[in-house]
């Protein structure tokens, strides 16, 4: 099982504030104590100083008490493969955790953008949640854009109020529509011989090229963002794996912290596509100096049904 506990950190929001403080301040106070600079502008600049101070002093306030409360659920969780649980009953809401995030860029600055919500679907007081094997989704690219779905409990009790537990149970049906497909252009061509493994797939790519670089496959996930990952190329022969994620897991955090982005950096995946839905297996070749030729196959994968026993 591998966890993932969203603890965050106030250090860097400390030497923004300080940053911020040893820059701002002496400007201040050079402007404050100029007596030709007209008193509308010396009030204007004083008001934005402390407003911004006391922002980030504000921001560094919310995200303290959020790591506390991630900090003192850890200590009282019990966590196993089919259930958590706790030593009193506490209300949450159960549902799903979903969101995605994307980059922006202004001139030399960049921006994160990230949009969430929880989706609630009952609200009880227990002292253990099942977790059951439901569809999931994640799907985030090395720069953090990409999406979640994941199933999970809100909590609503005041001194652990908007922690988020939320989990992924592997479990997959893969369905391919056909068994292979393939990409030509001129006198290069691939084909993909598809093959359904434990947790995933096999691609079998056999190419003859002549001025194709090599032909690649990649898989691709289109649900609110668009990301993509390369299973594999060759120049002629080659067999790659597509493992989704093959160990239950679990992440725990902050409502307000959780993003595709810090889920990316609390395990160190790099880039992951895992899950179920709807996704996209692309055959390409890459040729220089034009777009890639491709051929896509779009496939599903869903929760593999358990097996009912009847008894008398």
């Amino acid at each position: 099982m591998r966890i993932i506990i969203l603890m965050g950190k106030t250090k860097v929001l400390y030497l923004v504030l300080l940053f911020g403080i040893l820059i701002t301040v002496p400007i201040g106070v050079i402007v404050l104590k100029n007596p030709t600079i007209p008193i509308m502008y010396r009030a204007g600049v004083f008001g934005f100083i402390t407003l911004w101070i006391g922002l980030m002093s504000f921001v560094i306030y919310r995200s303290r008490k959020s790591f506390e409360k991630v900090r003192n659920i850890k200590e009282i969780i019990s966590i196993s493969e089919n259930e958590i649980s706790f030593p009193k009953p506490l209300r949450a809401e159960v549902g799903y955790f979903d969101a995605y995030a994307y980059w922006s860029s202004s001139g030399k600055s960049s921006h994160y953008h990230v949009f969430k919500s929880f989706l609630k679907e009952s609200e009880e007081a227990a002292t253990s949640f099942k977790l059951e094997t439901k569809p999931f989704l994640l799907s985030i690219g090395q720069d953090g854009t990409g999406d979640i779905y994941l199933p999970g409990i809100r909590i609503l009790n005041d001194e652990y109020k908007d922690v988020v537990i939320l989990y992924a149970k592997p479990s997959y049906e893969v369905r391919f529509p056909l068994e292979s497909f393939v990409v030509s252009a001129n006198r290069d061509f691939a084909e993909a011989r598809i093959e359904e493994i434990e947790n995933g797939f096999r691609i079998s790519v056999s190419a003859n090229l002549s001025k194709a670089r090599r032909a690649k496959v990649e898989l691709v996930s289109r649900r609110k963002r668009v990301v993509k990952q390369l299973i594999g190329d060759t120049k002629n022969i080659g067999v790659f794996e597509k493992e989704f994620l093959n160990e239950p897991l679990i992440i725990l955090g902050h409502y307000d912290q959780v993003s595709p982005l810090e889920i990316l950096k609390g395990d160190k995946f790099g880039r992951i596509i895992a899950g179920h839905g709807k996704f996209i297996l692309r055959l390409a070749l890459d040729i220089p100096f034009r777009p890639d030729i491709k051929e896509e196959i779009e496939f599903e994968v869903t929760p593999k049904e358990e097996a009912t026993s009847w008894g008398p």
